[in-house]
Order: C-alpha cells, then sequence, then structure tokens
C-alpha cells in the first residue's frame, strides 16, 4: 500500500504511522519536495484504505501490485500511480573501525577460500588480503570469506570444520581486522553464527528455504542472498522478500550463475550479467556477483570479475588462495580459485577502470 500525503501536514504523517505499526505492518516514510509518501510494508490488507483517506492531507491511497513489495523500488499503483523508492546502502562494520559500505559506486571486494580447511590456510589468505587493501588503500572495501559448514553434492566430501572453523575464522578477523561472511546451512545453525558472523550468506541450494531464511532475516544481520541455480529473477526477488519481511532489509543479492545448455561443458555456470541491471531497477537491494561458482576453473574468474566491474556490480566475491599452496591439498573446489597474485592483477584492472570513469566524468 502507497499512502501519498500533502508535505505540510507532517501532524497526519505522524498518525498514520503510528496507526500502521499498531496494525503490525511497517512503514516506509520516502519525503519528496511536494509529498510525503509512506510505503507499507507487510500485510496491508488488514489496513483500511478508506480510513487512511479520511485523514487531513491524505492526497491518494492505493494498493501496490510488486510480488515483492518490501524490496521493490519502482510500486506502481492500480491506476499506474509510481513511486520510486531509494536504493539501500547496507553496512558492515569492521574490526579495524572502517565500515564496508555496500551501495552504488562503492563496489566491494569479498575474497578467501572456498571453505575453512585449516588456520593457515584461512590466515596465509587473509594476511595477503589484508596486505593488498593497504597496498591499494581500499581496506574500506575488502572483506573476508570462509565456509565451515560447506554443502556439498556428495555426502563423503569435506563439509567444513563447523565450530573449529569458526574460531579459525573469529581468530583471523582479529588479527588482520577484515570482517567475514561465512554460510549457514539451516535453522539451528542461524542463532550460533548470528552472534559471530559479520554477515550471513544463504546459499543456492538454500535460495527457497523458507524457515532458513526467516529465520536469518529475525537476526537483523546482513543477508549475503545467492540466487538459484535455475531460478527465474520474480521467484529469486519473491523469496528475499521472506527475509525482509522480518524487517531486515540488509539483503545483498549475489548472482553466482544459473544451470544452461553449457553447464559442465566449459563451464560450471552461465552467469547472468544483465541480471545486474533488473536488479538495480527493480529493486532497492544491492546485488554481487560470484564469478568463481559461475565459472569453475580458475582462467575464467578474471574475465567474469571484469565483466562484473564494467556492469556496475556492487561487488564481488572471489575464491582465492595463495601462490604456495598446492590445488591437490585443497579439499572444496580448487580448480576455480585464482592464486592471490592474479587476484592483485584483478584489483589494479579494476582500479584503473575507475580511474577511466572518472576521467570521463570529469
Amino acid at each position: 500500500m502507497i499512502i501519498e500525503i500533502d508535505k505540510e501536514y507532517e501532524k497526519t504523517v505522524r498518525q498514520i504511522r503510528e496507526w500502521i505499526i499498531q496494525n503490525d505492518c511497517r512503514p516506509d516514510v520516502l519525503y519528496g519536495d511536494l509529498f510525503t509518501v509512506i510505503a507499507v510494508e507487510g500485510d496491508a490488507t488488514r489496513l483500511d484504505k478508506e480510513y487512511i483517506e479520511n485523514y487531513p492531507g491524505v492526497v491518494r491511497v492505493w494498493r501496490i501490485s510488486s510480488p515483492y513489495k518490501t524490496i521493490s523500488r519502482k510500486v506502481i499503483g492500480d491506476k499506474h500511480q509510481k513511486v520510486e523508492r531509494k536504493r539501500m546502502t547496507v553496512r558492515i562494520p569492521g574490526p579495524d573501525g572502517k565500515d564496508r559500505v555496500f551501495r552504488d559506486g562503492n563496489p566491494i571486494f569479498i575474497a578467501g577460500p572456498c571453505a575453512v580447511e585449516s588456520y593457515d590456510q584461512t590466515a596465509s589468505v587473509a594476511d595477503a588480503l589484508s596486505g593488498l587493501a593497504e597496498k591499494y588503500g581500499i581496506r574500506h572495501r575488502m572483506m573476508l570469506r570462509g565456509g565451515v559448514y560447506k554443502p556439498r553434492t556428495r555426502p563423503w566430501d569435506f563439509r567444513g570444520l563447523g565450530e573449529e572453523g569458526l574460531d579459525i575464522l573469529d581468530k583471523v578477523r582479529d588479527t588482520t581486522g577484515l570482517p567475514y561472511v561465512t554460510e549457514v546451512m539451516a535453522v539451528d545453525q542461524v542463532c550460533g553464527l548470528s552472534q559471530r558472523a559479520d554477515m550471513l550468506q544463504i546459499g543456492t541450494r538454500n535460495f527457497q528455504n523458507f524457515n532458513l531464511l526467516e529465520a536469518a532475516g529475525q537476526t537483523g544481520k546482513p543477508i549475503l542472498y545467492k540466487r538459484g541455480m535455475a531460478a527465474p529473477l520474480e521467484e529469486w526477488l519473491s523469496a528475499a522478500e521472506y527475509i525482509a519481511l522480518q524487517g531486515n532489509k540488509n539483503i545483498i543479492l549475489c548472482e553466482r550463475g544459473v544451470k544452461s545448455t553449457t553447464h559442465g561443458d566449459y563451464n560450471r555456470s552461465h552467469i547472468d550479467f544483465d541480471v545486474i541491471h533488473a536488479v538495480r531497477n527493480r529493486t532497492i537491494l544491492p546485488i554481487v556477483i560470484d564469478p568463481s561458482h559461475s565459472a569453475g576453473f580458475s582462467e575464467l574468474v578474471p574475465f567474469q570479475f571484469a565483466a562484473a566491474c564494467v556492469y556496475q556490480a556492487n561487488g564481488t566475491m572471489v575464491e582465492v588462495i595463495t601462490d604456495k599452496i598446492e590445488r591437490k591439498n585443497i579439499q572444496c573446489d580448487a580448480r576455480q580459485a585464482v592464486r592471490i597474485h592474479v587476484y592483485e592483477k584483478m584489483i589494479q584492472a579494476f582500479l584503473d577502470l575507475e580511474k577511466i570513469k572518472m576521467e570521463f566524468r570529469e
């Protein structure tokens, strides 16, 4: 539901806002030059449209048709009225005192091992990433990734260290200052992980695990939410609504590739770069790209990383290993991880591209 009110009627805005809250919905108040608009989030069917229209200063009220109302950017009513909402800014506080802010024009670099396999492995990658962050002045853009619970196609494959892995991530965060994101796979893991991780990841295999989405949303933690490997855009965004309806819009969408006719032939998945524009146009949420899981091969990752930057994604998530480790000793997704010296070249290329963009603006 959208409520449009003359700008001068501030008392009406306060009264309607309080009434909406009393009816177990959430008001998102948008202040414009001529009107104040209240976008109602939640089950607005319980709200009496005629009752609202009787308030002084109310210009019009209409119900919206978007299937993902809470995160929709362009809200369209019954008579094609349009309200465009501002895109979200999602902030991840870092232990180094610097916030990682997901917003348009400020891409964030999330990098690290696929799985936390040992302290030495994780610490060596994190130290190298921290060094790159300092060298190129992007500490406020760098985050660590690492899985402690791993969904695997075959049950006998390495499935993560669990609590031991969390202890490692906590220690590495303390020493490097890099906040970290890690995957949550089950409802009973949510509470423990949310108390320690800086951001929770919900992976492609759980993209429609609605109980998990709701539980993660209730923590208030930022959520990195991956697209299902065969999910149409509307299904993905509608599922994200389960998180947002818990009062948590700190959601970062992540495109990681979808299955296609080429699946498993010369790449792992087909990455949908066009979805970046669609998400930016249709939702208020940031979107990042995971070129590692879409490519499946380390030699393809830099090209997809570069394309994500050109398409103006809000960030990237890349699996990175050190130059010294042998791939045969990695237990999870060894062939798609890029070495740290390659990742440095990727960062350099991105920063060069930013300079070019700035020159064009000037």
